[in-house]
C-alpha cells in the first residue's frame, strides 16, 4: 500500500497580509483578518470612509484610516458640519441692541440713540448745531441737553428771554 504524504506549507509565512491585518493558515491557502479600515484578500484597500458623503451643508470630507474628517463650510460646525453656528451667542449686540442670527454672520438691530454694525457708536445729537444764540450742546443717548447764554432758553436757546419779559 502507498502512501500519501501530504506537505502542508504555511502560506503566512511570507506575511500577506498588510496594515495589521492577521494572518489565518488554511488548507492550500490563507485568510487575512483586516483591522478597521482596511478590506481586500491582503488587507491592502483603503476603505473610503467619504464615499457615503458624511459632510452635510457643503462640507468636504478627508478620508482617513478608519475615519475621516470634514472640513466645514463657514456658519456650520460640529463632526458632520450638521450644526448651524449662532453668531449671536456671543452677545456682540451693545447698548440694547437685538442680535438677528444669520448664514455665516449676524445683524444688530440697535435701539435709538446707537448705531454701528454692534450697535457700539452713540449717535452725537449735537452734530447738527440744534443749540441757538450761543448756546453750548451736550450730547445724550438719543438726545441732548442745551447750556443757553444769558438772555435765552428754550430747549434750543432760541427763546428771547428779554423779549418775553419786556412785551409782557
Amino acid at each position: 500500500m502507498d502512501t500519501l504524504k501530504i506537505l502542508e506549507i504555511d502560506e503566512c509565512s511570507s506575511n500577506p497580509c498588510q496594515n495589521g491585518g492577521s494572518c489565518m493558515d488554511r488548507f492550500n491557502g490563507y485568510q487575512c483578518a483586516c483591522v478597521p479600515g482596511y478590506e481586500g484578500a491582503k488587507c491592502d484597500i483603503d476603505i473610503d470612509e467619504c464615499s457615503s458623503n458624511p459632510c452635510q451643508n457643503g462640507g468636504s470630507c478627508v478620508d482617513g484610516v478608519n475615519g475621516y474628517n470634514c472640513t466645514c463650510v463657514p456658519g456650520y460646525g460640529g463632526a458632520k458640519c450638521d450644526i448651524d453656528i449662532d453668531e449671536c451667542s456671543s452677545n456682540p449686540c451693545q447698548n440694547g441692541g437685538s442680535c438677528m442670527d444669520g448664514f455665516n454672520g449676524y445683524q444688530c438691530a440697535c435701539v435709538p440713540g446707537y448705531e454701528g454694525v454692534e450697535c457700539d457708536i452713540d449717535i452725537d445729537e449735537c452734530s447738527s448745531n440744534p443749540c441757538q444764540n450761543g448756546g453750548s450742546c451736550v450730547d445724550g443717548v438719543n438726545g441732548y441737553i442745551c447750556t443757553c447764554t444769558p438772555g435765552y432758553g428754550g430747549t434750543e436757546c432760541d427763546v428771547d428771554v428779554w423779549h418775553v419779559v419786556e412785551s409782557g
